[in-house]
């Protein structure tokens, strides 16, 4: 049990460690300034993802320890990078209804649905941001994501850190909410992230939506 303790103690403080470099980093070179609690959850975090995923691993390992390994065999040719990677939707539309800036894009899925709509809200923001289009309230169909955003739950391991960054640029930008809506309420942003799967590249416009998208945003302009 000693070593056992022991090698946990050595995991938690290299978290530590890292943790604190990292604020120090962000201090540095963003002039973003941690608190100490929020140092010591990201190493508990760290820890935690580090452990969730050594101990397949070492389960794994330990089950085939006396069986003798086996040849090295090429990988499929199917294109593996279509099966890992999700699309991302963004629709942003002024108080009377007209949309104002749109953005897709694929990003990779990492077999976590929650992962990616954190990865949305964050890229709203972006869009939102870029488009000037502050104050904005970001709606997601992902009640779990807006819950973790808002404070109301604590962050899992997995998606920590998107979460994090985001709660980070909400703080700063003060002007910004977010809020849970049905995906058939908006079903738009829905359909670009389905086409961006197909386009396999990152699409932005403001105010004039090209011809070749503006069946997507017939049930808007009705």
């Amino acid at each position: 049990m000693t070593g056992r303790k022991n090698k946990a103690e050595m995991e938690l403080m290299a978290a530590l460690c890292w943790s604190i470099w990292h604020s120090r980093n962000l201090l540095i070179f963003k002039n973003k300034r941690e608190d100490s609690q929020s140092s010591i959850a990201a190493a508990e975090v760290v820890v935690q993802a580090y452990r969730r995923i050594q101990m397949p691993l070492m389960q794994e390992g330990s089950r085939h320890e006396d069986v003798v390994q086996k040849r090295w065999k090429p990988p499929p040719t199917s294109r593996l990078t279509d099966q890992q990677r999700t699309g991302l939707g963004i629709v942003i539309r002024n108080p009377e209804g007209k949309v104002v800036a749109a953005a897709m894009k694929t990003t990779i899925f990492l077999d976590k649905v929650d992962f990616a709509e954190a990865e949305a809200i964050q890229f709203g923001l972006e869009i939102a941001e870029h488009a000037g289009c502050i104050p904005v309230i970001m709606e997601s169909d992902s009640q779990e994501i807006v819950s973790l955003m808002s404070y109301k739950k604590s962050t899992r391991a997995e998606i920590f850190w998107v979460v994090a960054e985001v709660q980070d640029r909400i703080k700063s930008l003060k002007h910004v909410k977010v809020q849970y809506t049905p995906r058939n309420c908006n079903s738009v942003a829905h359909s670009l992230a389905k086409l961006a799967l197909e386009l396999n590249d990152f699409v932005y416009w403001v105010d004039d939506i090209p011809t070749q998208f503006l069946y997507l945003f017939t049930e808007l302009m009705e």
